[in-house]
């Protein structure tokens, strides 16, 4: 039987041709002779359904990075609760869908002083 042969993974489980051992069809994305083997970047705990927490697209499963996801302006980054986009946190004054944008109140090389004519950074008020 499937439960005998292939434990709880498998969809079906038939004789192999020789009539030596079962084959094993696997559900989801579990492999193996006997469908215990999840892939190392997916969520065993969802039945081999589901990326692992800072990753994203099932079932490829690429790794959220601060290099590729956040032009290497971000200080954390992680998959979304639906693992469909990666979230991060902008470093610094930072802002944008993928951390590029550096507003014109603030300047620098990791858009960290305010601009020239501004002051108070963190904010970066206008100078009157």
């Amino acid at each position: 039987t499937a439960k005998d042969h292939c434990p709880s993974h498998a969809s079906t489980v038939v004789p192999n041709s020789q009539i030596t051992k079962c084959d094993c069809t696997c559900n989801q994305t579990w492999t193996g002779d006997s469908c215990d083997i999840c892939p190392p970047v997916i969520d065993p705990a969802t039945d081999c359904a589901q990326c692992l927490v800072g990753y994203i697209g099932f079932p490829n499963c690429v790794r959220c990075s601060i290099a590729t996801n956040c032009n290497n302006n971000a200080d954390s980054v992680t998959s979304s609760p639906d693992f469909l986009s990666c979230q991060y946190d902008c470093r610094n004054m930072w802002s944008g869908a993928t951390c590029s944008r550096c507003d014109s109140q603030f300047d620098g090389a990791d858009c960290n002083v305010c601009a020239s004519g501004h002051t108070g950074y963190n904010i970066c008020d206008l100078c009157t």
